[in-house]
C-alpha cells in the first residue's frame, strides 16, 4: 500500500469519526452536496495581536467532495444558513472556510 492510499484512508475514517453531518454548499452556480462537514462553532483567530474568539463559524469540509468555495457563498447545515467570509485554512485535503451564520 502506497503512502498516498494510507494517507486517503486514514482522512476518510477521521472525516467519518469526527464529521458533523451532511450540508449544502450554494454559489451563483448551484446548489452542491457536501456528504460529511465538521462545524466548529465560536472559533479562535490568530491575529498579530494575538488570539481572539469570534462569532465566527468554522466549517471543514474534504476538498476532492467541493473543489472551492467563494465569498458570498452559504453552507445549508441542520437547516441553519452560513455565510462565507473567507478561506482560513487549506492543506490540499481539507479546507476550513470562517463564516458568519445568518439569523432569520
Amino acid at each position: 500500500m502506497s503512502w498516498a492510499s494510507m494517507r486517503d484512508r486514514m482522512n476518510r475514517v477521521n472525516m467519518r469519526a469526527l464529521n458533523d453531518g451532511p450540508a449544502c454548499y450554494q454559489d451563483a452556480s448551484g446548489m452542491h452536496d457536501v456528504p460529511e462537514v465538521m462545524v466548529d462553532f465560536n472559533i479562535a483567530r490568530t491575529w498579530p495581536e494575538g488570539v481572539f474568539l469570534t462569532e465566527q463559524t468554522g466549517i471543514t469540509y474534504r476538498k476532492v467532495e467541493l473543489c472551492a468555495v467563494s465569498r458570498g457563498g452559504i453552507f445549508i447545515f441542520n437547516n441553519r444558513r452560513f455565510l462565507v467570509e473567507e478561506e482560513i485554512a487549506d492543506d490540499g485535503l481539507f479546507v476550513t472556510v470562517a463564516c458568519m451564520e445568518q439569523r432569520r
